[in-house]
C-alpha cells in the first residue's frame, strides 16, 4: 500500500512522472532564493576571496534575487559543526487524526541544536509551508549555533504537521492564536530540555511569515503571567499586513500565465522543455554544484513575468497543502467531502486539482473569515488584525524586538515598507536589494543576525 508522505504528495514514483513532479521542478527554482554568555561569534563571516568579500549583492532585480539567491562565493562562511537532531512532541492528548495523516501521528517535529556550555536559548519559526528542516531554518540554525547559542526550530503553524498536531483551530493565519498555539509549544520543549541544557537567555526570531508570528508571540508572551521573557527578538523580512502580502503573493502565479489558471499545464510544459534543454547531453547541468540554480538562470535567461509565476507556484503548492489539510481536520466540505473518510489509501488527484486552483485569498474569504465570525469578528476585523500595525503601538516601544528586511521585497505591497519604518524606526535595517530572502545567505547579512543576538 503507497502512503502519502504529506497531505498531497504520494511518494514512491512509482507510476512515472505526475503533474505533482512536474510542479515541483517549477518550485525548485523559487526554492533557490525563495544567520561571553551572549554567545561566540566567529570574528568573520566574510569569504577568504577579497574581491567577494567587497563585492555587494549582486541582484538588483527583486524576482531573480528571490528566485537564485545568493551566489555561492558570496555566501557566509559558516564553521562545521553538528547536524540539528529531529525530535516529536506527542499530540494533544485525545486528539483524533485521521487515519490518512498516519504520518503525524506520533506529534508535532522539531529540531534543536545545542551548546555543550551555558546559553542563551534562540526559538526560530519558518515561514508559509515551511518545516524545520527547510534550507533557510538550517542556514538560521548554523548561523546562531556558530554564535554561540543553542537553537530550537519549530515548524510554521502553517505546515500540515502544525495544523494536524498542534494548531487549536487548524485554521492557521490568526496572529493571535497562532502565538498562543506557538507558545505552547515552546513551553513544552522548554520543559522537555530543562535539566539537559543550561539556558542563560531566551530570544526569539523567524522568517518571512514567522517573522510575523514572532511578532505576535512576544506580545503574547509579554501578556502572560509567567512569560518566557524574550531578551532579543528579530523579525527576518516579515510581511507588514498578512492580507496584503497573500494578495501579493496570489498576483505573482498569474505574471506568467495570461490566461489564468487554465494556462497552468502549458506553463509547465514549457517550464520542462526549457529545462530539458538547460541539461541537454552536450553540457549537462551539475546538479551536484553550488550554483545551480544560477546556473540554471543563466542558461535559461527567464523573464520577470516567468520569474514571478515560479515564484508564486511554490506559494500555491504551500497553500494546496494548507488548504486541504484544514479542510480535512475541520470537516468543512470544502474540498475534501465532509462525510467521507480521510484514509491512506485515498486517491488524492483529484482534489489535488481542486485545490491548486485555490488561492491564499480564497482561503481568507471562504474558510477563514467563515470561521471566525462565529466569535463576532467580521471579514474587516481580521484584515486590520493580520496587520502589524494592529499591534504596533506595543511593537514600537519594544527596544528589544529589531527588523531586518529588503526595500525590494516581493511580498509587500506598496506602501507597507513605510508601515514597518513607522513601526520601528532606528531599530529596522533595510538593504536595498535583495528580494525576499534572497540575501538570506548574503555574508553581510548573516553576519548581521549573528551579531544582533551575540552583541
Amino acid at each position: 500500500m503507497t502512503r502519502p508522505s504529506i497531505a498531497l504528495d504520494p511518494p514512491g514514483g512509482r507510476h512515472g512522472p505526475s503533474r505533482r513532479q512536474l510542479l515541483g521542478m517549477a518550485g525548485l527554482l523559487a526554492l533557490g532564493g525563495c544567520a561571553s554568555s551572549a554567545g561566540h561569534a566567529p570574528t568573520t563571516l566574510a569569504p577568504a576571496d577579497v574581491a567577494a568579500a567587497s563585492a555587494p549583492f549582486p541582484f538588483a532585480d527583486p524576482w531573480v534575487a528571490t528566485v537564485v539567491g545568493t551566489p555561492a562565493e558570496l555566501r557566509a562562511v559558516l564553521p562545521d559543526g553538528p547536524a540539528p537532531q529531529r525530535a516529536t512532541l506527542e499530540r494533544f492528548p485525545g486528539r483524533a487524526i485521521p487515519e490518512g495523516f498516519w504520518y503525524y501521528d506520533g506529534g508535532l517535529t522539531y529540531s534543536t541544536l545545542l551548546q555543550e556550555r551555558p546559553a542563551p536559548l534562540v526559538f526560530v519559526i519558518a515561514g508559509t509551508g515551511a518545516d524545520d528542516r527547510s534550507r533557510l531554518m538550517i542556514l538560521l540554525a548554523r548561523t546562531l549555533h556558530a554564535g554561540g547559542a543553542h537553537v530550537v526550530l519549530i515548524p510554521s503553524p502553517s505546515h500540515a504537521n502544525f495544523i494536524v498536531t498542534a494548531g487549536s483551530t487548524f485554521m492557521p493565519g490568526n496572529g493571535e492564536q497562532d502565538a498562543a498555539d506557538l507558545l505552547k509549544v515552546m513551553d513544552a520543549i522548554r520543559q522537555r530540555l530543562a535539566g539537559r541544557i543550561q539556558v542563560t537567555r531566551y530570544d526569539l526570531t523567524g522568517y518571512s511569515l514567522g517573522a510575523w508570528h514572532a511578532a505576535f508571540v512576544a506580545r503574547a508572551d509579554a501578556a502572560r503571567a509567567a512569560p518566557i521573557g524574550f531578551g532579543r527578538v528579530l523579525l527576518i523580512n516579515p510581511p507588514l499586513s498578512l492580507y496584503h502580502s497573500i494578495q501579493q503573493i496570489d498576483a505573482m502565479l498569474y505574471r506568467g500565465l495570461p490566461q489564468g489558471i487554465d494556462g497552468l499545464d502549458r506553463f509547465l510544459a514549457r517550464l520542462t522543455d526549457h529545462l530539458a534543454y538547460a541539461v541537454g547531453p552536450n553540457d549537462p547541468l551539475d546538479f551536484s554544484g553550488q550554483n545551480v540554480v544560477l546556473e540554471l538562470y543563466q542558461r535559461l535567461q527567464p523573464s520577470d513575468e516567468s520569474l514571478a509565476t515560479t515564484i508564486g507556484l511554490a506559494f500555491r503548492l504551500s497553500t494546496t497543502n494548507l488548504i486541504f489539510t484544514s479542510d480535512v481536520m475541520n470537516r468543512s466540505g470544502y474540498v475534501f467531502p465532509r462525510g467521507q473518510e480521510f484514509r491512506s489509501t485515498t486517491p488524492l488527484g483529484d482534489y489535488l486539482a481542486v485545490a491548486l486552483r485555490l488561492s491564499f485569498t480564497d482561503y481568507f474569504n471562504d474558510l477563514f473569515v467563515e470561521h471566525y465570525a462565529g466569535g463576532g469578528l467580521t471579514r474587516q476585523d481580521l484584515i486590520d488584525r493580520s496587520d502589524l500595525r494592529w499591534i504596533g503601538g506595543w511593537l514600537a516601544g519594544q527596544k528589544q524586538i529589531g527588523l531586518i528586511t529588503n526595500a525590494d521585497d516581493v511580498i509587500l505591497a506598496p506602501g507597507d515598507l513605510d508601515g514597518l519604518r513607522e513601526i520601528f524606526g532606528d531599530r529596522a535595517s533595510v538593504h536595498p536589494h535583495g528580494g525576499h530572502m534572497g540575501n538570506l545567505a548574503f555574508w553581510p547579512v548573516v553576519e548581521q543576525i549573528s551579531g544582533y543576538f551575540t552583541a
